[in-house]
């Protein structure tokens, strides 16, 4: 899959988030402000996004600072501008106790939001990775608007708040959510790997004007749905950018093929594939435990057959397990030199067709192209004759 998720919780994972994964999986240095921090990284600045933006006083696009995500998804679920509001109250003559509660989003939680990492397709990612900048834009610029286009969907189709006893009312959010963007440019193992962190939070507003929390579990039930839905939006705009086409590549014998950019060579993702062939294995061992798990009577304990949801609970576990040291991060000009040149030896690909990585794309969709025209001419004429004879 391309879309992972993963539960965000106040307190120490919420920490761990702060001192990481909003740098570019970078170790943050102690009291280090968050600019500067990502800076030294070498990353851009956390984005808004979402429906419920304007709700809040955000904008869309507007950089993401340490106060506004210590307040939504570090304090429970409080207003991004739960500072402002508070000291305004207290000005007001407001109790501090009575100030505090006044910036909540409806009630204290513990789960604040869920994070969705979104990396597109392989073969893109390798385009982004060793082209021009003109190459490099069009591609982040088609991976930004498919992952707006699936926040709109959970929006719309997914995202529920349950409310009253036991949760019996179930309602869409009708003003939307609200998301914190955060892009990184490379694997744990040095790779390239254009990929965005979507900090969702759970907090979505009623009818009535009353906050509430979104259900979770319709986030994780619909993960495999999020997935397709952007592996077509981010490969049909990036063909439609760069003039490519897609062509089916089998990743595992006996599994439906994935589809990928023709042209770019397979050698090429076996370089970038060393980590995701570490984590096959795991997940091969950790499916034929889960198959041959038995209980204390000697029952299976799960179905016979892994399940798409089992498989990518699975799949995250496996990652965990096989999960590299984190190395420090390096300024996106630096990197893309440096793949460049350490791809060449081990991958076996010559220079010349990294260097010109995207013309071999286009040439292969071009010949793709006459094909399907040589096919669709045959086709007509065949009717035509039909029609004809009759």
């Amino acid at each position: 899959m391309t879309v992972d998720i993963r539960v965000i919780r106040a307190g120490q994972m919420y920490r761990y988030y702060l001192r990481e994964t909003v740098v570019g999986d970078s170790r943050r240095p102690a009291r280090t402000p968050l600019r500067a921090a990502q800076e030294q990284a070498g990353v851009p600045v956390g984005r808004w996004m979402g429906r419920s933006l304007a709700v809040l006083g955000l904008a869309p696009g507007e950089e993401v600072t340490e106060a506004q995500l210590r307040n939504l998804f570090g304090e429970r679920g409080r207003h991004p501008y739960a500072d402002r509001i508070e000291a305004d109250r207290l000005a007001a003559g407001d109790s501090p106790k009575k100030a505090y509660r006044a910036d909540a989003l409806g009630r204290r939680v513990t789960v604040t939001g869920v994070d969705f990492v979104f990396r597109p397709q392989p073969t893109i990612y390798l385009l982004w990775a060793f082209g021009d900048e003109e190459t490099r834009r069009a591609i982040e610029a088609a991976h930004e608007r498919a992952i707006e286009r699936v926040l709109e969907w959970i929006e719309d189709e997914v995202a529920v708040i349950r409310y009253g006893k036991d949760g019996i009312y179930r309602v869409r959010p009708p003003g939307g959510l609200v998301a914190a963007r955060f892009r990184h440019y490379e694997a744990r193992s040095g790779r390239p790997l254009l990929h965005d962190h979507l900090l969702l939070s759970v907090k979505g507003q009623r009818l009535d004007g009353k906050w509430g929390s979104i259900h979770t579990t319709a986030l994780h039930e619909n993960t495999v749905a999020a997935s397709a839905l952007y592996n077509e939006l981010v490969a049909s705009g990036v063909c439609e950018a760069l003039g490519l086409a897609t062509e089916p590549r089998i990743v595992t014998p006996g599994r439906r093929p994935v589809m990928e950019i023709a042209g770019v060579p397979h050698e090429l993702i076996r370089w970038t594939a060393r980590r995701s062939d570490q984590i096959a294995a795991c997940l091969a061992e950790l499916e034929h435990e889960y198959v041959t798990a038995v209980d204390d009577d000697g029952e299976p304990r799960f179905l016979p057959v892994v399940s798409e949801r089992a498989r990518a609970k699975l799949n995250q576990i496996a990652a965990r397990k096989t999960r590299p040291p984190k190395r420090k991060t390096q300024p996106l000009a630096q990197l893309r030199a440096w793949w460049k040149v350490s791809a060449i030896l081990p991958s076996g690909v010559a220079a010349d067709v990294i260097n010109s990585l995207l013309e071999h794309a286009r040439a292969a969709a071009a010949a793709i192209r006459a094909r399907v025209s040589a096919v669709v001419d045959v086709a007509l004429a065949a009717v035509d004759v039909t029609a004809t004879c009759s």
